[in-house]
């Protein structure tokens, strides 16, 4: 009987294969998921200043003639007393104070990263402090102790936030694993002796002085704070070429390891060299003062 209504039979069935979310729909949720924590971020109240330990003054030993040229020679260094940021700075508090947050990996508690020089400098004077030198960064890492990390010699997971077996980098230890793929959030592994976190990994961080090649040779003993460049020098390219360069020792010390580092560059006396407006997913911060 002819119901008046049309009826559309197919002639072969369709098959439609789901492979997932396509890529470009999948990097924009991405990108708005880290907008959203960096959102979060800015509206959560930050306990500003962090608290920070005193560290007695004294001499030590800097530099390590195990390392590369650049912790080379070992020289004799004594400072004065100062007090150091417990943690490594985090992305709640330097959001409170400079109203951005620079970091790739997003989350409150976890140290701010892809922070240039001159940030990290003005973040600490809004609060009073100041960059630790890197003599001093060297002594508070080291802690009274003359091994290549203040644990001993060797590598160890349990202690510090380096490029796992879980890091994506060629510089990864593969059979090693501290659990965290990229940042973890300061304080998550033990302090040193001096009460200090995360001075041996996590994020490496900037300190106040510029480098000199030739600065450990003639460094002075009592309070270095790195080498202060006298005037910048003019280079001729050619004829229609004239400008003023800065020399190279314009770049500034990082200290420290990082996630996404070999545990070597976690060592005490391992030393960084970076231009002060570098953004780097690795570096981060930490504040000093008298």
């Amino acid at each position: 009987m002819d119901s008046g209504k049309a009826e559309f039979m197919p002639k072969s069935a369709v098959r439609v294969k789901y492979i997932g979310i396509p890529r470009v729909l999948r990097e924009h949720v991405v990108v708005l998921r880290e907008k959203v924590k960096k959102r979060i971020i800015a509206l959560t109240k930050a306990n500003v200043p962090e608290e920070m330990v005193p560290v007695k003054g004294g001499c030590f030993l800097m530099g390590s003639e195990k390392g590369g040229p650049l912790e080379k020679p070992v020289h004799e260094v004594c400072g004065s007393s100062f007090k150091m940021d417990v943690k490594e700075v985090t992305q709640v508090a330097f959001q409170s104070v400079m109203d951005n947050n620079p970091s790739h990996f997003p989350g409150g508690d976890l140290p701010v990263d892809s922070v240039t020089w001159m940030e990290a400098k003005e973040y600490c004077i809004s609060l009073g402090k100041r960059l630790p030198t890197e003599a001093e960064w060297e002594y508070a890492a080291r802690a009274g102790t003359h091994t290549n990390f203040y644990w001993g010699d060797d590598y160890d997971a349990t202690k510090a936030n380096y490029c796992d077996g879980s890091c994506e980098l060629n510089v990864r230890v593969a059979d090693a694993s501290d659990g965290f793929k990229n940042t973890a959030p300061v304080g998550s592994f033990p302090t040193n002796p001096f009460g200090l976190y995360d001075m041996a990994g996590n994020v490496s961080e900037w300190v106040f002085d510029t480098h000199d090649p030739s600065y450990y040779i003639m460094s002075p003993k009592d309070n270095p704070s790195g080498w202060v460049p006298l005037q910048t020098e003019e280079v001729q390219l050619g004829p229609e070429q004239d400008f003023l360069a800065e020399r190279s020792a314009s770049r500034k010390i990082v200290r420290g390891g990082a996630w996404e580092s070999h545990p070597s560059a976690g060592w005490s006396a391992s030393r960084k060299v970076y231009y002060p407006g570098y953004r780097i997913e690795g570096v981060g911060f930490r504040c000093a003062a008298e």
